[in-house]
């Protein structure tokens, strides 16, 4: 590795099969590409009164309505409580109802309702210029593969035990 490369965590050296290349690490793009596309969010949403996991949560209940909170919660990378104090803003809000499960009678399963599934309508819109701008010049087989891949190496990383 080059002295470079032991300042900057940004930076990795990777073999490439004929010697080592400088570059940025995978693990840095990734950070990057988060921290830009949260920013843009937040201020594409802010004029819908909603957050970042407000509208993940709602965009997770159109997609396959019938979620249990805790379900939710996983998939909205929130806790239990954060998304049961989000579930009861969003319901007094008229964005969604729940309803008492057919097969746990303990379980709530939460659907859209009209005005939540036209405030989600007009957000997509949105967050799909952001997205055709984020992606001005790359192909749609190119987007099917890097999408392919962040969610492969998401998966990888779900495997693997964290350290305390």
């Amino acid at each position: 590795m080059n002295d470079r490369a032991n300042q900057d965590p940004s930076v990795a050296d990777t073999a490439d099969g004929e010697g080592q290349v400088e570059g940025p690490r995978f693990s840095y793009a990734v950070g990057a590409l988060d921290r830009s596309l949260r920013r843009n969010l937040v201020s594409i949403l802010r004029p819908f009164e909603l957050t970042v996991a407000e509208y993940t949560a709602l965009s997770l209940i159109r997609r396959r309505g019938g979620y249990s909170n805790a379900q939710l919660a996983r998939r909205s990378f929130v806790s239990p409580q954060a998304m049961h104090e989000m579930i009861s803003s969003l319901e007094k809000r008229g964005l969604l109802e729940r309803a008492p499960s057919e097969s746990h009678r303990s379980m709530r399963h939460t659907h859209l309702t009209t005005e939540g599934r036209d405030l989600l309508e007009r957000c997509n819109v949105a967050v799909n210029e952001m997205e055709q701008a984020m992606l001005e010049g790359v192909s749609p087989e190119r987007r099917a593969e890097v999408i392919s891949l962040l969610l492969q190496s998401a998966r990888n990383l779900r495997d693997i035990p964290a350290s305390d």
